[in-house]
């Protein structure tokens, strides 16, 4: 057993500890680790765990860090032993001879999800991943650029995804919460002319994370339209 094997064993154990996590599976792409967490059915923690479990990972790995969370079902023969005996229904009447065709469904607007925000003060670097379609990618920037990094961390990593506009950062500010989390705006100019603005606001556990985030929303709303 090599050092890798004993980091990933002692990862595995942390990551088990977490509330509904019945298992965890890793797979090393390039220089991206990825942690696939398998969670009971039922854990609602949403927002909490995939963060929770990227903190760890960023502790005991030696490279960036994705965490994907897979939620396990309850298997059919559970549910039909767990649901009461249905009443037997009457037979249903003849369906028309003709029906209403059905509307077409309407294809899911495009949106880059979050997957991590890590920082390394060690090396004054901040890294966001992202996904888009199925694609990830990484942005870096400089950490001690504060909440301007996430933004820049953020831009960088979309470039990756050739959207047909190129935003650039104008402004990130703290906004004041009744929350105990971090609350951002960012405001992006759509283009080199500046002629248009996005605004983003969002919250976060950091500062940094929130500002990401906030990047997000801006950016969503004009990704949607693509």
């Amino acid at each position: 057993m090599n050092a890798s094997d004993l980091v990933l064993d002692d990862l595995e154990l942390e990551l088990r500890k977490l509330p509904g996590v019945r298992s965890a599976g890793f797979d090393a792409r390039d220089e991206l680790l990825i942690v696939q967490l398998h969670v009971a059915p039922g854990v609602t923690s949403e927002g909490s765990l995939p963060l929770a479990a990227t903190r760890i990972a960023a502790r005991h790995a030696d490279r960036p860090v994705a965490v994907e969370v897979v939620r396990w079902r309850e298997s059919s023969e559970s549910q039909a032993a767990a649901a009461p005996a249905a009443p037997v229904a009457p037979a249903p009447a003849p369906a028309p001879t003709e029906m209403p065709a059905a509307a077409p469904a309407e294809p899911e607007p495009k949106r880059l999800r979050l997957l991590a925000v890590l920082s390394f003060p060690d090396t004054d670097e901040l890294e966001v991943h992202l996904i888009l379609d199925g694609r990830r990618t990484i942005g870096r920037a400089p950490a001690s650029r504060g909440l301007v990094a996430a933004l820049d961390a953020t831009l960088a990593a979309i470039a990756d995804f050739e959207l047909d506009f190129t935003p650039t950062p104008r402004w990130a500010r703290a906004l004041e919460s009744a929350q105990e989390e971090a609350l951002i705006a960012v405001a992006l100019d759509e283009g080199e002319g500046g002629e248009r603005v996005l605004y983003g606001v969002a919250s976060g556990a950091t500062p940094i994370d929130a500002a990401a985030r906030a990047t997000l929303d801006a950016l969503n709303r004009r990704v949607s339209r693509i």
